[in-house]
């Protein structure tokens, strides 16, 4: 070959392995936005949910683009168990948050109706429309959660191939302390939440990817819950 003609492949080359590279980051990155959340314990559950839809003051102070509620209906630890979600743009927004807003540090209506456990930011890892219905979540410690999520990535899709409406949701907890990663399976409703466990533990083939990411990315399956989310707020 020529120097010249060389140096032309050695540019494509370089031009081929910049595009490469570019895209395993592109693929391997999270997408953007972040929730915080406010774990609480309701004294009447409806009651606190119905006052937040009436006094929309405290997600506007804090410029919440969609707030909403997830009550656990099953596995729960205590009476009353729910936390309060708002969604952000940004990681940057949602920890700018702690400075706007003390849920410790409220009214007395807010403090009559629930008390406040713990509060954590999430960001997801994989993309997730944000549709909220029943739920059923796994906090888990994994030991590589870019891996999992992207194999949840293709078992959200095998599923939907399968034909069933079920997204699948993986967050990384920030400031959360003894918080874990959460995966959730969200649904329309429970009859078809259990549609999926039925095929499943009939041996459907998407099972397999399900096993095998546990095995394989999953140190401990920390709980499991059942959960009824809605949304209550929209900026």
């Amino acid at each position: 070959l020529k120097l010249s003609k060389l140096g032309d492949y050695m540019n494509i080359f370089k031009s081929s392995l910049a595009f490469i590279m570019f895209a395993a980051l592109n693929a391997s990155a999270a997408p953007e936005g972040a929730f915080t959340t406010l774990m609480v314990q309701a004294n009447d559950v409806e009651k606190y949910i119905d006052y937040m839809k009436k006094n929309t003051a405290p997600f506007e102070a804090i410029d919440s683009d969609v707030a909403g509620v997830c009550v656990t209906k099953s596995g729960n630890q205590y009476p009353g168990e729910m936390f309060v979600w708002n969604a952000f743009p940004s990681i940057e927004k949602a920890f700018a948050v702690s400075e706007l807003y003390d849920p410790m540090n409220t009214t007395s209506a807010f403090e009559k109706l629930r008390s406040v456990k713990y509060s954590a930011t999430f960001k997801p890892i994989k993309e997730f429309d944000l549709k909220p219905g029943y739920e059923r979540l796994w906090r888990l410690k994994l030991n590589d959660w870019r891996a999992f999520a992207a194999d949840m990535t293709i078992l959200e899709k095998a599923l939907q191939k399968a034909g069933h409406e079920m997204r699948l949701g993986v967050f990384y907890p920030l400031g959360g302390g003894n918080e874990v990663f959460h995966l959730r399976a969200v649904t329309i409703d429970g009859a078809a939440s259990g549609r999926v466990a039925d095929d499943y533990f009939a041996g459907a083939e998407y099972g397999q990817i399900w096993d095998n990411a546990f095995a394989k990315y999953v140190d401990e399956i920390v709980s499991e819950t059942v959960e009824s989310c809605e949304i209550i707020y929209t900026k």
